[in-house]
């Protein structure tokens, strides 16, 4: 038999990619009804215990204690690599969906709110009144599920003061947020990105230390 084209076995198509798994998602797609809880009587008391905690053991620190506001963080789940720093005015909104990195800030009255997880990376900075929102609903479902999506802040970037970061959003390592910024999506790594919707401005670049 001749190896001529005509008779060559067909070549079989390439392996499709794997899909990229949603970033924003139902929390309890066997929700019973619009106003019923999406989450479990674990979770909630989890919350409630957490709640009391930071309103109290937490909140009333002086800013130094940093190492003790670590430990409650720990406790309640959170995890916690090197020596990041929270102000004792943040508020994070559950801890065992939290992972902070060495170096990494958060400041004053800036709100952790991960219904998803909230990541942040080594040395990145969350300015002051920053709102990072790991949940919304689905608004074409008439019983307005509640979707939650993780949300991760890259080593060495920087959230201005006043941001908002919408459920299901990478911001690249190195990159600038501008203040008031409305982040819905990906931002890349070392750009400076601004506005309503937020966009890339320029390169951000830095100076040798």
């Amino acid at each position: 038999m001749s190896d001529s084209p005509e008779n060559a076995p067909a070549a079989s198509p390439p392996p499709r990619p794997a899909p990229r798994p949603a970033r924003v998602r139902i929390k309890n797609p066997n929700q019973a009804g619009r106003t019923v809880s999406p989450w479990s009587l674990r979770e909630k008391i989890g919350m409630g215990l957490w709640l009391v905690v930071q309103h109290t053991l937490f909140r009333f620190t002086p800013k130094p204690l940093n190492r003790w506001r670590l430990w409650l963080l720990r406790r309640f789940g959170a995890r916690i690599e090197g020596n990041p720093f929270v102000h004792p005015a943040a508020i994070i909104k559950i801890p065992w969906q939290f992972t902070m990195m060495d170096k990494a800030a958060l400041a004053p009255h800036a709100e952790v709110y991960n219904l998803g997880h909230v990541t942040l990376g080594p040395r990145c900075v969350v300015a002051q009144y920053t709102y990072l929102c790991g949940g919304t609903h689905d608004l074409e479902d008439p019983m307005l599920p509640l979707q939650v999506g993780d949300i991760v802040i890259g080593e060495e970037a920087f959230i201005g003061a006043k941001a908002l970061i919408l459920p299901g959003v990478t911001i690249g390592d190195g990159a600038v947020v501008g203040a008031g910024a409305v982040v819905s999506r990906d931002v890349p790594a070392w750009m400076i990105c601004a506005g309503n919707p937020c966009k890339p401005i320029k390169p951000r670049t830095m100076r040798k230390a």
